[in-house]
């Protein structure tokens, strides 16, 4: 475990350091687009989902990080797009993001929605530039774009916002139903391509990049549910379905820890090589931020 710490604390260093190298815009783009676009991504920010990337990458037998590390850039770009999108008083309507105003507090709605759209567009320009082998990055691409498409995060998010908390028992089971899928297409299916983008530009065959979408999704899951049992606590939460709203604490908990189990057996699996992956269910499930 501590090894995984120091390559992560290293990865998040390597990824920020990328992000703002990339977020370094010239006069053509104006001036407070560029400040919101900045303050957004260059806050406190774990990094999951582009350190998952660049770790597949490596067990992948990926060299030469200029190929990845824009794709990793990009992937943040489009995690914090969808940050913004949620934060909207359309949305979920919060005033705080990772202890912060949130952006469109911060500056002004409009201001946070182009913001927003300009991440996503320029996080397609980075994966558009990225040296490497073409199949391999539309290959990679294409992975994001369902992830991050209707039929993934932006279904997720349709559907989260259209769902109204339900009392009656009848509904239990649909309401189970509908908040797994939810989450799925919210958060597991973009944090199961991070790792499957990863891994293609790396050089993985298909067989591996099967196994690593059920690895993925599995860490998605585990992510989104300790999500919850973190949040469950918060005012906002009781608007809506949640696992924990629907399961309890302890429901929710003992199945954050069966995700996590399946998590690191799908990556054992694949290898020694991918045994940093390995470790990340443990880290996930143990997190308290």
């Amino acid at each position: 475990m501590s090894k995984l710490r120091s390559v992560i604390e290293a990865d998040r260093r390597l990824i920020d350091a990328e992000l703002r190298k990339a977020l370094r815009f010239g006069r053509d783009v104006p001036a407070r687009l560029g400040l919101a676009m900045r303050y957004a991504v260059l806050g406190p920010g774990k990094r999951v989902r582009p350190m998952l990337a660049l770790e597949a990458f490596r067990a992948a037998g990926g060299r030469g990080l200029a190929a990845v590390l824009p794709f990793c850039s990009g992937i943040e770009l489009i995690h914090t797009f969808s940050l913004i999108h949620d934060d909207l008083p359309s949305m979920d309507n919060d005033d705080f993001r990772r202890g912060r105003p949130s952006l469109h507090r911060k500056f002004d709605e409009a201001t946070a929605i182009l913001a927003a759209d300009g991440l996503f567009a320029y996080a397609f320009e980075l994966f558009a530039r990225a040296p490497g082998p073409t199949e391999r990055s539309l290959d990679a691409i294409l992975a994001i774009c369902r992830a991050v498409g209707p039929s993934g995060m932006t279904g997720g998010q349709m559907m989260d916002i259209t769902t109204e908390v339900r009392s009656q028992k009848s509904e239990v089971r649909s309401r189970n139903g509908r908040v797994a899928l939810t989450q799925r297409k919210k958060t597991a299916e973009f944090i199961a391509a991070a790792v499957v983008g990863g891994a293609i530009l790396g050089g993985a065959p298909a067989t591996a990049q099967q196994k690593l979408r059920q690895a993925g999704l599995a860490l998605g899951m585990l992510f989104q549910m300790t999500d919850d049992l973190l949040d469950s606590e918060q005012a906002s939460e009781a608007r809506r379905d949640t696992m924990v709203s629907i399961y309890g604490r302890a429901r929710v908990a003992s199945r954050a820890d069966s995700e996590a189990q399946k998590a690191e057996r799908l990556f054992s699996g694949m290898g020694t090589k991918y045994r940093l992956l390995a470790a990340f269910p443990d880290l996930v499930l143990h997190r308290k931020s």
